[in-house]
């Protein structure tokens, strides 16, 4: 009982911050606001994915390989930053906002390589004559109509790390952000 009460005080809270937002709903699909507060707005970096590949010999002896796929883009981190431990929230604008925003909006991690300056996501994998699909972590969201064609995303504080967003039709357009830890 004690978990429904939360569950519905946090949906309650969340109705109420939308309700208060004075945010003007972006003018293109495809741009993502984070809001920083009820009235202001930043718009997420956004790059095109570039994809590329990386291949290594497993077992010499027999010539093994194995292979990743990957997409990445430029910059070990993102400019636009959130502070560890603060709810995010999101206002992404899409063609129209009636159909279920987990079928539209995927969010994930990127792994920041240092030494070569970009941010990388695992997208398949080649193990000998064996290829699979990546099993990418989508990070859990809630969301809310906003406006006219939006949607209001809340993700619960994330670790420290970079972070995308891609939207049905676009997947390899990334919007981004960094956390920051302590």
């Amino acid at each position: 009982m004690k978990i429904y009460s939360l569950f519905l005080s946090l949906i309650f809270a969340h109705s109420l911050f939308a309700q208060d937002l004075t945010i003007a709903e972006p003018d293109f699909s495809g741009v993502i606001l984070l809001v920083r507060d009820y009235q202001s707005g930043e718009q997420l970096e956004k790059q095109k994915a570039a994809s590329g590949s990386k291949a290594s010999v497993g077992a010499a002896l027999f010539g093994v390989a194995k292979a990743k796929g990957m997409n990445f883009v430029n910059g070990a981190k993102s400019p636009v930053r959130i502070d560890r431990g603060s709810t995010i929230r999101l206002i992404v604008k899409a063609n129209e906002n009636e159909r279920d925003p987990m079928e539209v909006i995927n969010v994930f991690a990127l792994e920041s390589d240092q030494d070569k300056d970009r941010r990388i996501i695992v997208t398949g994998t080649v193990n000998f004559n064996k290829s699979t699909a990546a099993d990418i972590d989508f990070i859990p969201f809630q969301a809310t109509k906003y406006q006219s064609s939006s949607y209001l995303l809340e993700i619960a504080p994330l670790p420290p790390g970079e972070f995308a967003l891609t939207l049905d039709g676009s997947r390899d357009v990334f919007n981004m952000f960094g956390v920051d830890g302590e």
